[in-house]
């Protein structure tokens, strides 16, 4: 059988098996190995399996996995996102939607220390969800805000999203990390005045969700915000300040600020189950990763070896689309896909595929990689199964599953806005990184 055949019914196999629920990095191995098997020979196959698991768990860049989750993995056990939420809700007081804003604003700030969208989700619902439901608020903006300001942890650097294209597409972290920076605040901005403008004119009384009718923050209480907010700017000013002005390399950056963190919460009371707790959970996330990383290696040797690459930049000129053309059908594919796979899983599944086709249509690869996981965070609070939606609801188990969906649909808007605004000045997301 052709190669190319046999490629393209492995890639279809592939995704079948993922949408059925198979972890996705066996899924990976398997189809790898069994397509490279079919075109290559057995033997080879195995071989291939062995140098990719060696390989992959002995480079020496992928380190930055483990120590970027332990950082966040320690910081959402040490009762940072308590402070910030009370922190933002102090700068945020005194209008309509004021703990809505809060907890879109502390969500923005944890993201700077934990790089997981699911994780920033889960931790923010956790403190704020109840506050707002005691405060008046009403089920579907206070979820909606909470799923949507959940998405900044795979934007804002450090961010393990971007941290993982940088290192599959043999990208410079750090200027993936500041492209990032620009788009993450513009979805912040986005964001706010999402609730501002639902706060104050979706029809209905309790859905106006009011907020607390305080006075305005005065000096003191600005000062007060400063402080809960220091810990967070602090580590994030060591890790992105060190890895910036020479004095870390990426992985070294990851280990001060793994260590700032482990500082912080013994700091704060963190006891011995909390910190097994933490450690438990960098094991977990990190094998996962690892494991989807061993796949996409097996199954790049797959793609190479069938040259489905090449066939599908052949198919594309075939069809005489044009470069834009493409990338809105990378994007649509993207956003159906996030409403049932996890944000990490998809970069990792489908950058391989279309890397390729994305250089020979003469994007930046930077600017891609920006795109991408903007458009994975739209599909992470997309109905009917985005990812975040589940995770807030996990929290908030007396809220509806349709309020939540209902109450996120202005956030979407928000972020195709905000697709649009990247795509049509691409110069947001390569300005910091001098491209």
């Amino acid at each position: 059988m052709d190669p190319l055949v046999i490629g393209l019914i492995s890639i279809g196999l592939l995704f079948v098996i993922v949408l059925a629920g198979a972890p996705i990095g066996l899924a990976m191995v398997v189809v790898g190995v069994g397509g490279f098997a079919a075109i290559v020979g057995f033997d080879p196959a195995l071989s291939v399996l062995q140098t990719a698991a060696f390989e992959t768990a002995s480079t020496y860049s992928f380190t930055l996995v483990p120590l970027f989750m332990l950082m966040g993995n320690l910081i959402s056990q040490s009762g940072m996102a308590s402070d910030l939420f009370r922190g933002a809700a102090v700068l945020t007081r005194g209008g309509k939607g004021g703990l809505a804003i809060a907890g879109v604003t502390a969500s923005a700030v944890f993201s700077t220390v934990s790089g997981s969208s699911l994780a920033t989700a889960s931790t923010m619902t956790k403190v704020s969800y109840p506050e707002m439901v005691k405060r008046g608020y009403d089920p579907r903006l206070a979820a909606g805000s909470l799923a949507a300001g959940g998405t900044l942890g795979i934007m804002i650097p450090p961010s393990i999203a971007l941290l993982l294209y940088a290192l599959i597409t043999e990208q410079s972290v750090g200027e993936m990390f500041l492209a990032g920076i620009l788009p993450g605040i513009l979805a912040y901005a986005l964001y706010v005045l999402t609730v501002v403008i639902m706060a104050r004119f979706w029809t209905g009384d309790p859905a106006a969700a009011l907020a607390p009718s305080d006075d305005a923050a005065g000096v003191q209480s600005w000062w007060t915000a400063l402080r809960l907010f220091a810990p967070a700017f602090g580590l994030f000013g060591l890790v992105m300040g060190g890895l910036y002005g020479g004095f870390f390399t990426p992985t070294e950056a990851g280990g001060a600020g793994s260590a700032f963190a482990l500082a912080y919460a013994l700091w704060k009371g963190m006891d011995l189950k909390a910190f097994l707790r933490a450690l438990r959970s960098t094991v977990d996330t990190t094998a996962t990763i690892f494991f989807i990383l061993i796949g996409a290696e097996v199954l790049g040797y797959l793609i190479s070896t069938s040259q489905i690459s090449f066939a599908m930049v052949d198919l594309m000129q075939g069809l005489e689309m044009g470069p834009w053309q493409i990338l809105l059908s990378i994007m649509l594919f993207y956003i159906v896909l996030g409403c049932f796979m996890e944000s990490l899983a998809m970069i990792l599944l489908t950058v391989p595929i279309f890397f390729p086709v994305i250089l020979d249509s003469g994007f930046d690869p930077v600017w891609f990689g920006v795109i991408a996981v903007v458009t994975v965070e739209l599909g992470l609070i997309s109905p009917p199964v985005g990812m975040n939606l589940f995770m807030v609801k996990s929290v908030a188990t007396q809220v509806p599953m349709r309020q939540i969906m209902v109450g996120v649909m202005p956030f979407i808007l928000a972020d195709i806005v905000r697709l649009a605004i990247l795509i049509l000045v691409p110069s947001i997301v390569l300005f910091l990184p001098g491209r």
